[in-house]
């Protein structure tokens, strides 16, 4: 077969989002793709809504295996084997790819130098900034950089070396100079306070999603991947702002609701100007494009209160050596989306021990919450502090937030937006889409991308109720 196709992953945008900005704007591109696509809604059933997690479902989507067998909990946990994700499948056919940020890319070391991956920048939680091509290794430096200091809120603190070597390499690497300008104005207006300081995310979208249409033309793959989180972001922090008829209470006042209600739509407008190209390139070259999000975002009701200060945990060691008093474990630091944090240890013996003694001393907690996970050699803690409290303990010892390893931002946003279980599944310029229901199991994706291809599906994958 000769089938080519574009995937944009859309990281937790559920149909709702699209179709809202598609009425603020009936002449747009995404109102195009809605009106003139398969449109479906996909269901991640496999993972308990308690603890939906974009690691999860994206190991789901593109394994087409539920959570209980490939397990992939947090974003550097390992991949399977004997579930490999499609891409790599259908790399491992000869079949050309492309990457750019999609989930579970990293680490790159095992597949990178395959002569059928023709392009790749992994996933900004890469323990290392290896890319191909190599030029793009400071671009990469710049992304996982980012993506360590801008958790919970966003800083301009970024490598300057790493920065201007990009700067300089910018015409090279696909970046335009009106993403710079654009770049620069925007970090202008937010040091002289006209702009939210959180939409530097959607610096980060811009630059690489002219990187991807640069290789996407000059290497003309058979299956290239982008994978975007910048409106996710927006959306937990701002859904609120968005859709303030979801909540039985007002959180916010008439001067937050001027500042910030138009922030998921300014994110959603920047991916809307990228579809138009991205569009124009698969109606040139004949290439399906596919829209898909592994679940979605919806009002988190239970939000009853908008606490002024939030504690990011800027020094781990410090955390791990107060409650682990008297163990001197050796374990590296993995990269991991606040508020968690991964410690891959030499050995499970090690790891398991390490868990054993946080959760013992876990019991004890006093204004410290903690969920633990262990996965072979990696422990991930979700852990932060209580926003209402400054004094923390461990049963009788007790600690500031400083003792702790913690640092205290303020904040004017809260997770507004939580996760759920309804994402999108968009397939455009593809003459045989079918389907006959409007709503899909999402490890319906990975088989419909394998026969898109001609290829074999496992046994362990469901016949998908869609054709692409």
């Amino acid at each position: 077969m000769n089938n080519k196709a574009v995937v944009i992953e859309i990281n937790e945008i559920p149909l709702r989002i699209l179709k809202h900005y598609q009425k603020l704007n009936p002449d747009s591109n995404i109102s195009h793709l809605l009106e003139q696509s398969l449109v479906l809604e996909t269901k991640a059933e496999d993972v308990e809504v308690s603890v939906l997690y974009p690691s999860q479902t994206w190991g789901s989507l593109n394994t087409g295996i539920g959570y209980d067998s490939h397990k992939i909990h947090w974003y550097n946990d390992p991949k399977p084997d004997e579930y490999p994700l499609y891409w790599k499948t259908i790399a491992q056919n000869d079949i050309s790819v492309g990457l750019v940020g999609t989930l579970h890319s990293s680490p790159a070391d095992t597949y990178i130098k395959d002569e059928n991956y023709k392009f790749v920048i992994p996933d900004c939680f890469a323990k290392d900034n290896m890319t191909k091509p190599e030029v793009y290794q400071d671009f990469q430096a710049l992304n996982t950089s980012a993506t360590k200091e801008n958790g919970r809120a966003a800083t301009m603190k970024f490598p300057k070396q790493k920065a201007v070597a990009t700067l300089v390499k910018s015409p090279v690497l696909g970046i335009k100079s009106k993403t710079l300008f654009d770049a620069a104005s925007l970090m202008a207006r937010i040091k002289a306070g006209k702009v939210n300081k959180e939409r530097l995310r959607n610096v980060q979208f811009n630059l690489l999603a002219d990187v991807f249409l640069k290789q996407l033309k000059a290497q003309d793959v058979d299956l290239a991947i982008f994978f975007t989180n910048h409106v996710a972001a927006n959306m937990h922090r701002y859904w609120y702002g968005l859709f303030p008829e979801d909540y039985g209470l007002k959180l916010y006042d008439e001067e937050w609701m001027d500042k910030y209600a138009s922030e998921i739509m300014v994110s959603v407008e920047l991916l809307d100007k990228f579809l138009g190209k991205v569009i124009n390139y698969c109606q040139k070259h004949q290439r399906s494009l596919i829209l898909a999000s592994s679940m979605g975002q919806a009002a988190d009701k239970k939000l009853k209160e908008t606490p002024k200060y939030f504690y990011k945990l800027k020094n781990i060691r410090k955390f791990i050596n107060q409650i682990c008093v008297d163990k001197d474990y050796e374990y590296e630091i993995d990269a991991a989306m606040i508020p968690q944090y991964s410690l891959k240890f030499n050995s499970e013996e090690e790891a398991k021990e390490c868990f054993a003694t946080i959760a013992a001393a876990k019991e004890h907690f006093q204004n410290i919450h903690m969920k633990m996970y262990i996965n072979g050699k990696v422990v991930t803690l979700a852990t932060g502090l209580n926003k209402k409290a400054d004094d923390f303990a461990i049963g009788d010892r007790h600690f500031s937030h400083q003792d702790l390893g913690f640092r205290r931002l303020m904040i004017e946003d809260h997770s507004s937006g939580k996760h759920c279980p309804e994402g999108s599944l968009i397939i455009y310029n593809s003459q045989t889409s079918t389907t006959t229901q409007d709503t899909v199991n999402y490890l319906e994706y990975a088989p419909a991308m394998l026969k898109y291809f001609g290829l074999d599906t496992p046994s362990y994958m469901l016949e998908p109720q869609f054709t692409i």
